[in-house]
């Protein structure tokens, strides 16, 4: 272990972190754009590419689509999911952004309207909850020491303390908890430090959030205030709750699980959480991979006829 030690890079450039963390994001499927043609510019051809990591594009409540800055907090992780790229036991280049780089990045991107948004995750540092204190951090600064108003995703972390859920929420427009795999038997598996049970847990708690600001909502509407002596009444203003709802995400591919199965799943998280929407991502084949995995991606079409019956 020691001797893979070394092969890790730890860049200090903010751009070489970029580099490292947008790539490492790629496997958040925060859209369904896969099965496109690869194209880039760097044989001085044409201009432009639809290879590079970075942004994503998604959809917000009222239907726009919209670009958003897509990157980990870090690729550290304390975990070994046998399936991630990211892995503990993985050799791949390793980097960490602090919270005041990610805020930076982020008005950065968005001063020069290359991007209306940020999608953040974060492999697992130190503790669940110390990871998912850093990504709130990240988002409470922006909303409130820079007022930030665009669009803001937060990967959640199942086993933090259900404070820093909530506190999640005050800040995103959306949040999202990865089920990872469609089974519990293929969680066991492949990610034997993943608690399914408390994953379902966190995505009721986060369904209660919401529910509960709606409802409150729903009440300030009807309900009139009046804050100062002859001033005409207005209308209360209830604190919104991850008002873009939550969704999550599967590997397709990683295990033998049939489509029949992972539709089923996905009903059953769509009628039990009110999901917004469950990502299908097809598995990639990464580096040192284990034995229990296949040895080549299925099929792009698998990915998206899974889509047909749910889109």
């Amino acid at each position: 272990m020691g001797a893979q030690r070394i092969l890790y890079d730890h860049p200090v450039n903010l751009n070489d972190k970029l580099a490292v963390l947008a790539d490492a994001a790629k496997y958040d499927a925060s859209c369904a754009s896969s099965g496109g043609v690869k194209r880039n510019s760097l044989d001085g051809r044409g201009v432009g590419s639809n290879e590079g990591m970075g942004i994503c594009h998604s959809y917000a409540p009222d239907g726009r689509c919209i670009s958003l800055l897509k990157i980990l907090l870090t690729n550290f992780c304390q975990y070994d999911c046998l399936y991630c790229v990211n892995r503990v036991s993985s050799n791949v280049p390793r980097a960490r952004f602090t919270i005041d780089e990610v805020v930076r990045l982020t008005l950065d991107f968005y001063r020069r309207n290359c991007i209306e948004g940020l999608f953040l995750s974060s492999g697992i540092i130190r503790s669940a909850d110390y990871t998912m204190e850093q990504v709130v951090e990240v988002a409470r600064r922006l909303r409130e020491e820079h007022d930030f108003r665009g669009y803001i995703h937060l990967k959640t972390i199942p086993d933090a303390a259900p404070e820093l859920l909530q506190r999640a929420g005050r800040y995103a427009d959306r949040l999202s908890i990865n089920i990872e795999l469609p089974t519990e038997q293929g969680l066991g598996t492949l990610a034997p430090e993943k608690d399914g049970a408390a994953i379902k847990r966190s995505m009721a708690r986060l369904r209660v959030h919401i529910d509960d600001a709606k409802a409150q909502a729903r009440d300030d509407a009807r309900t009139s205030v009046v804050s100062l002596p002859g001033a005409p009444p207005g209308k209360a203003k209830s604190e919104p709750f991850a008002a873009a709802g939550q969704s999550t995400q599967m590997i397709v591919g990683a295990d033998a699980t049939d489509d029949a199965t992972i539709l089923a799943t996905s009903a059953q998280l769509y009628g039990s959480y009110r999901l917004k929407r469950v990502y299908y991502s097809a598995f990639s084949p990464i580096p040192d991979a284990s034995s229990s995995l296949p040895l080549k991606a299925p099929p792009p079409v698998r990915e998206h006829r899974l889509y047909q019956p749910t889109g």
